[in-house]
C-alpha cells in the first residue's frame, strides 16, 4: 500500500496521563502516512519509536489543563502549516480518504450530531488544525472560557468571531464526514476516528484488554468506558467487558456507572442487567 505524503502536516498527541497509549496512535498514524513531524508532547520520557520524538512539557493533570494547553501553548511546538491532533482513542485509519481540500481548511473535526450546521464541527480529539488558528487563540486577547473544552471554546464559543473577523474557515459536514467520525456513524471509509466507544471497531479484542490493563485507572471515569462496556454487552464479548468493568469498577460505585449509562441514553432497568453480566464475566 502506498503511504499518503503529507509534508505540510506535524500528527501530534498531547498526554500526561497515558502516554504510551498516544505513542501507540502515532504510531498508527505515522505507519499510514508520510508526516512533515511526528510528536508525543507529555512530562514523561516513555520508550517511543521512530518517526515519534518525545518533546517534554509541564505536567498537564487536568481536562481543563489540557483545553489551556491546547488553545493557548501549543502553537510553540508546531513548525508545519497544519498539525494533525491524535488521542490514544483517536487515529488515521484510511489514507485513501484523504482529500487534499482538507488543507483549505483551519479546522477539521468529526461532526457532533446534537448541534445544528453550521456550528456542529467539530470534535477536536481527531482533528486537523492550521497553524494560523494556533497562533490566533494563543492570543493574550482571545478569551479560554473557564474549564470549557477546547473544541467547543474554538468551534462554537469562538468561531463567530474567528471567521468574520480573522477568516478562519472551519470544513461544513460534507467534509468533516470523510475526515472522520465519532458520534454520527459514517456511511462510507473515513480517514479517521476519535472515541473509546468505537475502538472495539477498530481493534482487536485481544489488544483491547491489554489496553485496558495498561491504562491510568483515572481513564476509566469517562462516560466513554461505561458506553463501551455496554456496547460488548450488546455484542455478548464477554472476555472484553468483564476486563473493561473490572477496571470501571476500581474506582466507581455501581449506582455512578448506571448514571452515565443513563446519561448514554440506556434505561435503568437495561444499565443494571449490563452491569450484572458484567460481573458475572469479569
Amino acid at each position: 500500500m502506498n503511504r499518503l505524503n503529507l509534508p505540510d502536516v506535524t500528527v501530534c498527541a498531547v498526554d500526561c496521563l497515558n502516554p504510551m497509549l498516544a505513542a501507540r496512535a502515532l504510531a498508527h498514524s505515522s505507519a499510514l502516512c508520510d508526516f512533515a513531524d511526528v510528536i508525543l508532547l507529555t512530562d514523561s520520557e516513555p520508550s517511543v519509536s521512530s518517526p515519534t520524538r518525545v518533546v517534554k512539557i509541564d505536567r498537564i493533570g487536568s481536562s481543563a489543563e489540557y483545553s489551556r494547553f491546547m488553545l493557548k501553548e501549543l502553537h510553540r511546538h508546531i513548525a508545519t502549516p497544519w498539525v494533525l491532533i491524535v488521542q490514544w482513542d483517536g487515529y488515521v485509519l484510511q489514507p485513501r480518504a484523504w482529500r487534499p481540500d482538507f488543507l483549505d481548511y483551519d479546522y477539521i473535526g468529526p461532526r457532533w450530531p446534537w448541534f445544528e450546521a453550521p456550528q456542529d464541527v467539530g470534535n477536536g480529539g481527531f482533528s486537523l488544525r492550521s497553524l494560523r488558528l494556533l497562533k490566533l487563540l494563543a492570543r493574550p486577547d482571545v478569551p479560554t472560557f473557564g474549564d470549557s473544552a477546547e473544541d467547543v471554546v474554538i468551534c462554537r464559543a469562538l468561531r463567530p468571531a474567528l471567521e468574520a473577523a480573522y477568516g478562519i474557515r472551519f470544513a461544513p459536514a460534507e467534509i468533516a464526514d470523510p475526515f472522520g467520525y465519532e458520534h454520527a456513524l459514517p456511511n462510507a471509509p473515513t480517514f479517521g476516528f476519535h472515541g473509546a466507544f468505537n475502538m472495539w471497531r477498530h481493534t482487536s479484542d485481544a489488544d483491547m484488554i491489554e489496553l485496558f490493563r495498561a491504562m491510568d485507572r483515572r481513564t476509566f471515569a469517562s462516560r466513554e468506558f461505561a458506553q463501551l462496556m455496554f456496547r460488548y454487552f450488546e455484542l455478548r464479548k464477554f472476555d472484553c467487558m468483564g476486563a473493561l468493568y473490572t477496571r470501571i469498577m476500581e474506582t466507581q460505585e455501581r449506582e455512578h456507572v448506571i448514571a452515565k449509562l443513563g446519561e448514554a441514553g440506556v434505561p435503568p432497568e437495561l444499565a443494571a442487567a449490563c452491569l450484572d453480566m458484567c460481573a458475572r464475566a469479569a
